[in-house]
């Protein structure tokens, strides 16, 4: 009964609606089942494939800390290198903007999903942030009036006699590869910095789902010439959003971003941290030390290169590595200040700024010295575990095994070419790790650059402060190097990633650790999906759906019977069920010169001779059969000049009734009787447009070609079109929702 009712119900209004819209009768169990399928093949590639590769990452899945532990949880992104002119300089467009488009989208849909997700504490970039950024061409700073240079000098962003736009004096910028990229300009790399904003700045990114609105917590001068001469702004991106707050480092500069070594043009390095900040920093996240080097730029006192490297070339570019050099050689005085200040905020009154107190104090008085030496030692003591971040890895042997986890080959293979080089020197490997210890035992170091994992052990002779004889002393010290892979599906691999730190180091006042010591650091890789594996699902998906409405196509072409029924007819019903509109001219009853009413419908009488207009010559007259010497004048008519059989004044009906016999009038030409009836008007309630049906079945008919019914073939192609549109349009419409929305 409900099954009956269902089908009363449901069936008259498919059937409305078919007749509504056509083309909806294409619609088959197959295609319906086609149309299904692809919407969730879409559906699992753009959405659920994306969710549960971050779900899988989840910090309970692999986190090993006991189960008071509040750790802080931090993610590295490494060389997203947003693609551009010059990354795929010889693809052809659209090609060249769909990988633009899909590499962007790609990224901004997982970096969205970990901050959802996960919900870290930081994000640090590893480098490598722009792919052409040392190669777009910056803008020169404007010339400074004497007002705006000396307010510019007090508030010590220029020094006496330094040239606006460049913190130190270097020649102008020189493009690269041979002026190649020379007719892009700085506007091409501020494009780059808003695309970059969009994807990883956005508060609908770093806080989704979340009313909440970004707060700069750390502001610099708004003077209008600031930024255009080396001011820098926001550099480090800490937002405050009432009460919990996310902090996105994005200073560490990578080769693509700067150059590499002798490469590096300080108009491009003053450009890169007036926009994302000091490329050499030291910041405290998790009760870690962590170093930031500028190693592209550092690489430039020592490199491998063709030329041997002397002291003069060396001292050429000076301006180049020195600066790094100096905050590596300053760490001992500017890691316990920044660790002090971290502190302080545990411990109030600790470790106050030294910076902060005044006070006078006698030079005489006992013990001042003893006082001095107390404070420089327990300025000396206070470190914490040290995360070391270079984009470049360290130097290995060429054949170090990378771990299971690598992708592509079994070890980083040390090379250089223009400006990049795969690992540091030994030199420079070794001159860091030493000059960073200072700052305390480096626990960890990690790395981009190769944009494929590997996960090693260093062993480097390091100085550590022996409290004993309050002395340094060199130790072998083993160090675990991460590389992270590449957030990017675009630079070489199929499966991106990030990695995810945990760290969790509870100290007292000094910084030392508080109960059993343990490993303050916990790493996990997390892949992201195959982006250009769901595109060979989504080919290989469209390959089977074409084959599969191809047979149908050509199975429903080869039958006999027409595809399409008729419009009027339902399915399975052949004949018409509906009552005569005409009188036969067959019929016992009485008519008035052979017609029903007076007229028949010219396209449902199929019995009678011609059903549309009966045509004879319009140049001669024709005698009847049988030697009527009447003769009627045989014209072409309109349509709307029909047939006047009776006179108004008398009717069949009427005749009837009166019980006489009807006898014709006789003929007469057709000439005496124009304008004597009044015009009918043609009236058939089946047929809406009357004009459409003139001149089907006329046999004599020369200006309308008769329809033909088409062949096999062509029957098979438009069922082929018909279904492919039946299941391509509702996927392409879902599918466009789909990237729309991220």
């Amino acid at each position: 009964m409900l099954r009956m009712r269902f089908q009363h119900h449901v069936y008259p209004t498919f059937r409305r609606i078919t007749r509504r819209y056509p083309f909806l009768r294409k619609a088959s169990l197959t295609t319906c089942i086609l149309t299904v399928i692809w919407l969730y093949i879409l559906y699992r590639g753009e959405r659920s494939t994306f969710e549960s590769h971050i779900q899988a990452c989840h910090w309970d899945k692999w986190e090993e800390w006991p189960h008071d532990a509040t750790p802080h949880r931090l993610v590295f992104v490494a060389d997203p290198q947003l693609v551009d002119p010059h990354t795929y300089p010889g693809r052809p467009w659209p090609l060249s903007s769909l990988t633009e488009t899909y590499t962007d989208l790609y990224m901004t849909r997982n970096f969205r999903l970990a901050n959802e997700q996960l919900d870290p504490d930081s994000i640090v970039f590893l480098g490598d942030l722009f792919d052409g950024g040392r190669e777009w061409t910056p803008k020169r700073a404007r010339p400074l009036r004497s007002w705006q240079r000396d307010h510019l000098v007090k508030m010590a962003i220029l020094k006496e006699g330094e040239k606006e736009g460049q913190k130190t004096a270097s020649p102008e910028f020189v493009p690269g590869e041979e002026g190649r990229w020379s007719k892009y300009s700085n506007s091409q790399w501020q494009s780059e910095y808003d695309r970059f904003g969009k994807i990883f700045f956005a508060k609908e990114q770093l806080y989704p789902k979340a009313q909440r609105s970004l707060v700069p917590m750390w502001l610099m001068a708004d003077d209008p010439v600031s930024i255009a001469n080396g001011a820098p702004s926001t550099g480090w991106h800490e937002y405050g959003i009432g009460g919990k707050h996310r902090e996105v480092k994005t200073s560490l500069p990578g080769n693509h971003d700067l150059g590499f070594g002798s490469g590096v043009q300080l108009a491009v390095r003053d450009r890169f941290q007036s926009h994302f900040g000091e490329t050499n920093s030291i910041y405290v996240l998790g009760n870690h030390t962590f170093v930031s080097l500028d190693v592209p730029s550092l690489s430039a006192f020592d490199e491998y290169s063709q030329e041997e490297m002397t002291d003069e070339r060396k001292s050429y570019y000076a301006t180049v590595w020195n600066p790094t050099n100096e905050f590596l050689d300053g760490l001992n005085t500017s890691a316990p200040k920044v660790v002090g200040r971290h502190i302080n905020q545990y411990y109030p009154g600790a470790y106050p700024d030294p910076t902060s107190w005044h006070g006078l104090e006698d030079m005489q008085e006992e013990g001042l010295r003893d006082k001095a030496d107390a404070a420089r030692s327990t300025s000396r003591k206070l470190k914490l575990p040290v995360v070391l971040l270079s984009h470049v890895p360290l130097y290995r042997n060429p054949e170090t095994d990378c771990g299971r986890l690598r992708e592509k080959g079994k070890a980083i293979t040390v090379a250089r070419g223009y400006q990049y080089q795969t690992v540091l020197t030994p030199g420079i490997s070794t001159m860091i790790t030493k000059k960073v210890s200072v700052a305390g035992d480096i626990e960890q170091i990690f790395s981009g650059d190769d944009h494929d994992y590997c996960d090693l052990t260093h062993r480097f002779n390091v100085g550590r402060w022996n409290e004993e004889n309050d002395r340094e002393q060199v130790v072998l010290k083993t160090i675990r190097e991460i590389t992270v892979k590449s957030f990017s599906w675009a630079m070489g691999v199929r499966r991106p990633g990030f990695e995810l730190v945990s760290l969790w180091n509870p100290v007292d006042s000094m910084g030392r650790t508080v109960g059993t010591p343990l490993p303050t650091i916990q790493s996990h890789l997390c892949l992201l999906p195959d982006q250009l594996g769901l595109f060979i699902n989504y080919a290989i998906s469209l390959g089977w759906t074409l084959l599969i409405l191809a047979v149908r196509a050509i199975v429903l072409g080869l039958r006999n019977k027409p595809i399409e029924m008729d419009e009027d007819s339902d399915d399975g019903v052949t004949t018409k069920l509906s009552l005569p509109r005409y009188q036969p001219r067959s019929s016992p009853k009485p008519s008035i010169n052979g017609r029903a009413n007076g007229y028949a419908s010219p396209n449902k009488d199929r019995n009678l001779g011609s059903q549309g207009r009966q045509r004879a010559s319009s140049t001669s007259n024709s005698l009847q059969s049988g030697g009527n010497a009447n003769q009627n004048l045989s014209v072409q008519r309109s349509y709307n000049a029909r047939t006047r059989s009776v006179s108004p004044n008398v009717s069949a009906a009427s005749a009837l009734n009166m019980g006489e016999t009807f006898n014709p009038a006789p003929a007469v030409p057709l000439i005496d009787r124009a304008g004597y009836f009044p015009q009918l008007r043609w009236q058939d309630p089946d047929d809406s447009d009357e004009e459409s049906h003139v001149g089907e079945d006329d046999k004599d008919e020369k200006w309308k070609s008769r329809k033909r019914t088409p062949g096999r073939a062509r029957r098979a192609f438009n069922e082929f079109v018909a279904s492919l549109l039946i299941v391509a349009v509702p996927a392409a419409l879902f599918y466009a929702v789909l990237i729309k929305n991220g």
